[in-house]
């Protein structure tokens, strides 16, 4: 009991309900080394009201609804309550490394170096907790990834990806975590005899030959956002050119957009492989849960990835088989339609020589007429010599080497003759 009291703070109802109501629950978790949420599920447990959405905006401006009466309950008011702390995760235990089997003479030695090695890495972790030894047998592509999160200080999420690096979205205090995972899916990885794939946007996995990119990624936990100076400035000059409008001087600007509430990394992590249509369904997120660890995840990741890797090739193959079919039926279409335009022109082109032997056949008779006739006018007989001509001429057009040498020119017999003027078949 006495250690439990040491980890744990304790704290009155009645202090509870004033300090509630004295400022907000962040703070107050802040204060207590809790979160927000363990401190109001407390607080609900015990009976007592909470503020309400907005409350703390409103008292800066003065417009809070008033504090409620202290809820009296001498069951609950006589003695002290446990406020429950988050516990700290921490990292799996490292395998042994060359250093610590080198100090090692025996099964024995080499357990107590291992122990060894891992609290001092504690200690150094707890102190600062990018301030790692990166030769501690970690894979050599995971070198770059470490290094770029640790030239980051932010308390926010840092993206990290690109060209020989792998894609993180965490806090850098998360960063030596995420790639302690990293390099754990990698030594799977290679044990299952696949590779990695440098890509624009990080590294990806090669599951037999199929890309498969995937990223790390903190959590977010929703806060009740605290109002800043500036947001209670910007508020004030709303108000003040909502008021001058009101009485018909300038005009009503837009509200200043204060949020309700924040996203803050909460330190769980999860693994999300790119989406692909194409992969049947298989599971594709991997994230810390109440039961389990991310780094307990990693077979069921492999598992993943060989099922999606099965998949995409299944429907490749199925795709593949739709556009050779689809190919061979635009093939035959198109043969269709060149046999129809080919066919056109030939068609056109006999057409056109019936049409003059035709003329041909009608001079014949208009001219045996013609000559039966008997007329000496000048007029008449240039006409009549000018038919025999014109006559003469169409014979020549349809004659057997004309004509063959008309097809020559008009290719009229090739299997893809395009002729785009039909004047030409004339």
């Amino acid at each position: 009991m006495n250690d439990d009291r040491a980890s744990k703070p304790y704290i009155s109802r009645r202090d509870l309900f004033d300090r509630i109501w004295l400022k907000p629950m962040t703070t107050n978790a802040a204060e207590l080394g809790t979160k927000t949420s363990m401190l109001a599920a407390l607080a609900k447990r015990l009976g007592l009201p909470l503020p309400r959405a907005g409350h703390w905006m409103k008292k800066e401006v003065g417009k809070e609804p008033p504090t409620p009466e202290y809820p009296a309950n001498p069951a609950l008011d006589e003695g002290l309550h446990p406020v429950a702390v988050p516990q700290p995760r921490f990292a799996p235990h490292p395998a042994p490394t060359k250093r610590a089997k080198a100090k090692a003479v025996d099964a024995v030695a080499a357990v107590e170096a291992v122990e060894a090695d891992w609290h001092e890495t504690y200690a150094v972790e707890q102190a600062a907790p990018m301030t790692i030894d990166a030769e501690i047998g970690e894979h050599k592509k995971v070198a770059g990834t470490r290094s770029a999160i640790q030239k980051n200080r932010s308390s926010d999420r840092v993206p990290v990806g690109g060209r020989g690096k792998f894609r993180l979205l965490v806090a850098p205090a998360l960063g030596e975590r995420a790639c302690a995972i990293i390099d754990r899916l990698i030594a799977a990885v290679e044990e299952k005899g696949w590779s990695l794939d440098s890509t624009e946007q990080g590294y990806a996995i090669l599951a037999d030959a199929e890309a498969v990119g995937f990223m790390i990624e903190e959590k977010l936990d929703r806060v009740p956002h605290v109002i800043t100076a500036a947001e209670l400035k910007e508020k004030a000059e709303y108000d003040r050119k909502c008021a001058l409008a009101d009485r018909g001087i300038g005009y009503r600007p837009w509200p200043p957009s204060i949020p309700e509430h924040n996203y803050v990394p909460n330190g769980e992590l999860i693994l999300k492989f790119d989406h692909d249509y194409d992969a049947g369904g298989t599971r594709r997120n991997f994230a810390d849960g109440k039961r389990q660890r991310l780094e307990d995840l990693i077979p069921s990741m492999i598992d993943s990835l060989e099922k999606c890797s099965v998949a995409v090739k299944a429907k490749r193959e199925v795709r593949a088989q739709w556009e050779r079919e689809w190919a061979e039926q635009e093939r035959r279409r198109q043969d269709r339609e060149r046999r129809a335009h080919v066919e056109g022109y030939r068609i056109a082109f006999l057409q056109r020589q019936i049409e003059r032997k035709r003329e041909i056949d009608g001079l014949s008779a208009l001219i045996d007429t013609w000559e039966q006739a008997d007329a000496e006018d000048t007029n008449f007989t240039e006409l009549l010599e000018f038919a025999r001509l014109y006559r003469a001429r169409l014979k020549e057009k349809i004659a057997s080497p004309a004509i063959a040498e008309r097809i020559r020119a008009l290719k009229l017999m090739d299997d893809d003759v395009t002729i785009y003027d039909a004047k030409r078949i004339d």
